[in-house]
């Protein structure tokens, strides 16, 4: 089992304790860890000011803080004063205590989603930069699901996709060009040392795999399966309609994938939620793929 990145796990942690009541299993579960990283991570955000409620048969949730309505700042004074906590550094004497203070209401406790977006834009930013500079930069932490390693990479950046969730990148230690998911870094440090690797970009697909020739591809998707598409790849959404209401399958989705391995991972993740239309070179791929699973 790969372990999520610990920021991406603490939001996505967030997001289900305000959803409703689980047990810490069934959160280890979900955020594909071990029952002691989610106590760990359930301390720490009551450390920050979060109020965590137990509940009988051992499920937690998010519960709001009887104390909020003395609380004296708004939602915009809040988003301000967070701006400017988050440029403190970690260990700075006072951030603590004014994180403290400033999560004491639930109007006060930052969406997960907002702050993943933060994150986000940071690494872009960072990303964006040594693009320009021609430096080169390090991923912290790097959480590989093919070699399930998690340690730093230097790349020399080449390009990000339209959506800014992958990263084309010519990797020093390997001598390769690669892709590497913005969601699996834990932070991105850029460098003095410019990039001397010089090589054309190939075009990805928003999988994030590239490939000699587009393949095209039409599948018909459950509610389910829209709603995971458009939130795993937000690019999606162009190629995305609604055409068959009142149907099993309502939506369609229509592109060109470089590489069948991107869309058939996803595909594969949904049986029953998913309808493949074309092409037959696809159903052919998935078909193999399931005789190989060997589960």
């Amino acid at each position: 089992m790969s372990e999520i990145p610990k920021t991406e796990r603490i939001l996505r942690l967030i997001r289900l304790l305000r959803d409703r009541k689980r047990t810490v299993s069934q959160l280890a579960q979900l955020l594909e860890t071990n029952t002691r990283n989610i106590y760990r991570d359930i301390e720490a955000l009551e450390g920050v000011g979060y109020l965590i409620h137990r509940h009988d048969k051992h499920q937690y949730c998010l519960e709001e803080n009887p104390a909020a309505t003395r609380a004296q700042f708004t939602i915009e004074e809040t988003r301000l004063i967070r701006e400017h906590l988050s440029a403190l550094s970690v260990v700075h004497p006072l951030k603590t205590s004014i994180e403290r203070k400033l999560y004491l209401s639930s109007e006060l406790i930052p969406l997960a989603d907002e702050l993943a977006d933060k994150h986000r834009g940071t690494l872009i930013s960072r990303i964006n930069l040594a693009l320009t500079a021609g430096q080169q930069i390090r991923l912290v932490k790097y959480h590989s699901n093919n070699s399930t390693t998690i340690e730093d990479r230097l790349v020399e950046p080449i390009s990000l996709t339209d959506d800014y969730a992958i990263l084309t990148a010519f990797e020093l230690a390997s001598q390769k060009q690669k892709t590497f998911k913005l969601t699996r870094m834990d932070d991105v440090e850029v460098l003095t040392t410019a990039t001397t690797h010089v090589t054309d970009s190939e075009e990805l697909d928003f999988f994030g795999f590239s490939g000699p020739a587009p393949l095209p591809v039409v599948v018909r998707l459950s509610f389910l399966a829209h709603r995971l598409l458009h939130e795993e790849f937000s690019a999606s959404r162009a190629y995305l309609s609604l055409k068959y209401k009142d149907e099993p399958y309502p939506w369609e989705f229509r592109y060109f994938v470089r590489d069948f391995r991107g869309i058939g991972r996803f595909l594969l993740g949904l049986p029953g939620e998913v309808e493949v239309v074309e092409s037959e070179a696809l159903r052919r791929f998935l078909g193999e793929r399931v005789k190989r699973a060997g589960w």
